[in-house]
C-alpha cells in the first residue's frame, strides 16, 4: 500500500515528482559515468573532434594538418574548445564532466517535453528513465563524439517546439540549426518539421505558414555563419560538411556489397579488402580539395544506385536493419551485453510502434518526435549505418513510446494552440 501511495503522490507531480525526476536524472548521469570509468584516462577521439578544438585555441581556427576543412561540423569542437584551451592533462574530467551534464540535461527535457504533451507526470518520468538507461545512448557519452550534444540538442529542440506561437518556432529553429551544425544528418528533420508547422500547426492558415516560415529561416540563419566561412577558405558555400560523400560512398560501394551484403549471415565490414577499398579511394581523391572530393565520392556512390539497384534497395534494408537493431554485432559485441540490449530494446520497440500509430501523435507539436525519427532513419538508410547513429534520437523514441501507452483519451499538448 505504500508503494501504490507513493506512486499516487508523484502522479499528482508537485514536490515529489521533481524529486522522483532528480532520482532519475542522479540514476541516469551513475549509469554514464560507470562507462566512462573504463579507460578514463584514454579519450576516444575517432573523428579529430579534439584536434579541431585544439586547432580552435591555437589561433588556427577549423584547420587539420595546416589546411582549413569542413570535413566535421562545426559546433562539438566549439563546445570542447573551452576545454582544451583551459584543462591540460585534466581534459578526461572536463570531457566526463560536459558529458555527464548533456545526459542530466537531456533526460530533464525530456520529461518536460512529455508534460507540455499533456502525458501524465508518471509518464513523463518513464519517459525520462529511458532516455536515464538506453544502453545505446549511456554507452556514447564515453566517446569524444557528437550523440551526446546531438541528443540533447534533440531533446531541447522537441521542448522549444512546445512553446506556443511564433516563440516556439523561433526556438525550435534555433534548436533544428545548432543540431545541424552538431549532426548535419537533423537538417532533414528541421525541414518537415516546418512543413508540419504548416500544414497541421495550430492556428488559421497564415499564422501556420508564419510558424513554419520562421521555424525554416531560423534553422538556415544558423547555418548561414558557417557556410562563409566555407566560401570565404574552401571556394563554396558549404552548409553542412564535405564529409557526406565518403559516408555515401562508404555504405555503397562494390566492395561492400561483396563482403557484407553478399557475404555470410552477421557479416562485419573489415580485412584486407575493406582496407584495400580505402587506399583506393584515398587516392582517387588525392590533390583535391575538399568540395570536389566530395562530390567525387557522392557521384561514385550514386553510379552504384545506377549500376546496382537492386543491391542498393538491398543494402538499404539492410542499414534500416542495423540502424534498428536490437542488439549490436555480434562479431563485435559479447554476447551477454547483446542479451541486455535485446531485452531492453524489444519492449521499446514495441511501445515505439503503438506511439507512431496513434492519430493524435501526428498533430502538433508531437509531430516533430515522430519527423525526427523517420527523417534520421532515411537519412542512415542510405549512408553509413550502425547503431550508436541512433542515440541522437533517443529523446524523440522515449517520447513517442511513452505516448503510445498513453491510454486516458487524447494526447493535449498545452502548445496545441
Amino acid at each position: 500500500m505504500k508503494t501504490v501511495g507513493f506512486f499516487h503522490k508523484i502522479a499528482q507531480g508537485g514536490r515529489n515528482w521533481r524529486l522522483a525526476l532528480a532520482a532519475v536524472v542522479l540514476a541516469g548521469m551513475f549509469l554514464r559515468g560507470a562507462v566512462m570509468a573504463r579507460g578514463f584516462n584514454v579519450l576516444e577521439d575517432p573523428d579529430n573532434y579534439l584536434k579541431l578544438a585544439h586547432s580552435l585555441i591555437e589561433g588556427r581556427g577549423f584547420s587539420l594538418k595546416g589546411r582549413a576543412t569542413a570535413y566535421r561540423p562545426p559546433l562539438y569542437p566549439i563546445v570542447l574548445a573551452p576545454l582544451v584551451g583551459c584543462l591540460g592533462i585534466h581534459l578526461p574530467w572536463g570531457v566526463a564532466a560536459l558529458h555527464l551534464l548533456l545526459g542530466g540535461a537531456t533526460i530533464v527535457a525530456t520529461a518536460w517535453t512529455s508534460l507540455r504533451w499533456g502525458l501524465s507526470p508518471l509518464r513523463s518520468l518513464v519517459a525520462a528513465a529511458i532516455v536515464a538507461a538506453d544502453p545505446v545512448l549511456v554507452s556514447q557519452a564515453r566517446m569524444v563524439m557528437t550523440e551526446t550534444l546531438a541528443a540533447f540538442l534533440i531533446a531541447a529542440t522537441l521542448f522549444a517546439t512546445t512553446k506556443p506561437g511564433y516563440r516556439g518556432a523561433l526556438l525550435g529553429g534555433l534548436g533544428f540549426g545548432l543540431g545541424t551544425l552538431c549532426r548535419p544528418s537533423i537538417l532533414p528533420a528541421a525541414i518537415l518539421t516546418a512543413l508540419a508547422a504548416v500544414i497541421v500547426g495550430p492556428g488559421n492558415p497564415s499564422s501556420r505558414i508564419g510558424r513554419g516560415v520562421l521555424l525554416a529561416l531560423t534553422t538556415f540563419a544558423m547555418l548561414v555563419p558557417w557556410a562563409w566561412r566555407n566560401a570565404h577558405l574552401l571556394g563554396e558555400p558549404i552548409w553542412t560538411t564535405t564529409h557526406g560523400g565518403y559516408t555515401l560512398a562508404l555504405a555503397n560501394n562494390s566492395v561492400y556489397y561483396d563482403d557484407v551484403l553478399n557475404g555470410p549471415p552477421g557479416a562485419v565490414w573489415s580485412g584486407s579488402n575493406q582496407h584495400r577499398w580505402f587506399v583506393e579511394t584515398n587516392k582517387s581523391v588525392a590533390g583535391l580539395g575538399e568540395p570536389a572530393a566530395d562530390r567525387r565520392l557522392r557521384a561514385a556512390a550514386m553510379a552504384m544506385l545506377v549500376k546496382r539497384p537492386r543491391d542498393f534497395f538491398r543494402a538499404s534494408l539492410a542499414r534500416l536493419g542495423r540502424f534498428w537493431g536490437i542488439a549490436p554485432a555480434g562479431a563485435v559485441y559479447s554476447r551477454g551485453l547483446r542479451l541486455v540490449t535485446a531485452f531492453w530494446t524489444l519492449p521499446l520497440w514495441i511501445a515505439l510502434l503503438r506511439g507512431l500509430l496513434r492519430r493524435d501523435l501526428w498533430t502538433w507539436p508531437q509531430i516533430a518526435a515522430a519527423l525526427a525519427i523517420l527523417a534520421l532513419s532515411a537519412v542512415h538508410s542510405v549512408y553509413w549505418t550502425d547503431l550508436r547513429m541512433r542515440a541522437p534520437i533517443v529523446p524523440a523514441i522515449a517520447l513517442v513510446a511513452v505516448a503510445g501507452t498513453f491510454k486516458e483519451g487524447k494526447i493535449s499538448g498545452s502548445a496545441r494552440r
